[in-house]
């Protein structure tokens, strides 16, 4: 602390402007001359430190004495300390950068408003952007109608895939991160050869069931002509006739699931999406319900908006009628199932069942969409189920944008909701 200096030097003004009053026998202008030389040094110091608080790189060419050489003391070792921060920040801003040159897939940094503020080596050749895009918004460069109503809708939870030209058979496959405060990563992967080897997959599927449908369509006609028949065999033979009957409708269900499951990951929709009049298919769908329970659970419909979607109609309808029907399949006779249409505080349509039945693991919820999955399989099997339910349920809210959230305790019940954005709530006309 200098604060001695300053009490000095105070001392001499003093001591000058009683020496100016004996000289001169003008005591009060000695003292106001003392005082404005005071005041002037302090001022010419306030210049100094300013201009070097607006100029960082500006040294002053001597440190003052007194409370001054204080304060320039606390600016230097401060502005000293901030120098040698921002040279580390840097040097870890290049490394960080220069690791990101090195990954296969594209990362482009954007600010709140959307506008490109870095990218790496690989957008510039998965995405054809270059250094002098910086500054640019993301949508002006990437024109593709998937990326242009992905960051329209801003709903960044779930991936978005798209071509890199519409010539063009790469797959590519883009994700927001958000990071900092109001900054977010772009991420674009190309996807192509998963693509290619999904695709392979489903026309495999897909031809195999085919293939498949016609032997077993002759094989459970004959089996029918034998339940028609069934009185005049021994009665050896009724319990494997049943059974075979079974097996043949169970395999019959799969294929028929398998070539839905294609058929949604092809988007080999027949109809445009339009506006789905919610009331008619809940109304349709309760009648169906009750009709599919036998009047064996205690089957509830709220429906505490008339908003409607946009979407397809036929896919929707049948992601409705899975949900319940699985709430009837495993909820015990007698038991509670409530099927809610609402609208939440978010202004998202959710569509949500709940019953009272025999639960779900928390282990295996999040499994309950993958194909063939099944928690209980000789329950399921004897309840008709193919495994296949969930997972066509999961493709088809997907291509609406939709979420699944699904919530369970054993011996408890089941919730699962699906939640529509609000991008396709419509009003009722």
């Amino acid at each position: 602390m200098r604060f001695h200096e300053e009490v000095i030097g105070i001392a001499g003004l003093v001591l000058l402007a009683t020496v100016l009053g004996l000289f001169t026998q003008a005591w009060g202008w000695s003292f106001v001359v003392a005082f404005l030389l005071y005041v002037l040094r302090n001022m010419y110091f306030f210049a100094q430190f300013l201009r070097m608080v607006k100029s960082p790189d500006l040294v002053a060419q001597q440190v003052p004495f007194g409370v001054w050489g204080d304060v320039f003391d606390a600016y230097f070792e401060k502005s000293y300390k901030e120098k040698r921060q921002i040279k580390r920040l840097r040097s870890e801003t290049d490394q960080v950068q220069q690791a990101m040159n090195l990954l296969p897939d594209a990362h482009i940094s954007l600010s709140k408003n959307f506008k490109i503020e870095w990218i790496n080596h690989a957008a510039e050749d998965l995405l054809g952007l270059n250094q002098r895009d910086v500054g640019q918004l993301i949508t002006n460069l990437l024109r593709q109608p998937e990326i242009i109503a992905y960051f329209e809708m801003a709903d960044f939870e779930q991936s978005v895939e798209f071509y890199q030209t519409h010539q063009s058979t790469q797959r590519l496959s883009a994700s927001m991160v958000p990071y900092f405060q109001h900054h977010f990563l772009f991420i674009v992967r190309d996807i192509t050869a998963e693509h290619n080897l999904a695709q392979v997959r489903r026309d495999f599927v897909a031809n195999a069931s085919h293939e498949l449908r016609t032997p077993l369509t002759v094989v459970t006609g004959y089996l029918e002509l034998m339940q028609d028949e069934l009185a005049s065999f021994p009665p050896l033979w009724h319990g494997p006739v049943e059974q075979m009957s079974s097996q043949a409708q169970r395999m019959q269900n799969i294929i028929n699931d398998l070539l839905t499951l294609s058929s949604i990951e092809a988007d080999s929709y027949k109809t445009p999406p339009d506006v789905i009049d919610m009331q008619d298919v809940l109304m349709a769908l309760e009648q169906e319900m009750h009709q599919l329970s036998q009047n064996e659970h205690d089957i509830k419909f709220e429906i505490a908006t008339h908003k409607n979607l946009f979407g397809l109609v036929d896919p929707l309808r049948s992601v409705f009628v899975n949900l319940v029907s699985n709430a009837i399949r495993y909820t015990p006779a007698g038991g509670k199932i409530t099927v809610r249409w609402f609208e939440n505080k978010q202004h998202q349509l959710v569509f949500q069942v709940k019953d009272t039945g025999i639960g779900i693991a928390r282990e295996d919820i999040p499994r309950l969409t993958e194909r063939f999955y099944r928690v209980d399989t000789a329950r399921s099997r004897s309840s008709g189920g193919t495994g296949l339910g969930l997972a066509i349920v999961k493709h088809i809210i997907e291509r609406h944008q939709a979420k699944l959230d699904i919530q369970s305790r054993l011996k408890v019940g089941s919730t699962f909701r699906v939640i529509f954005p609000t991008a396709m709530v419509r009003d009722p006309a």
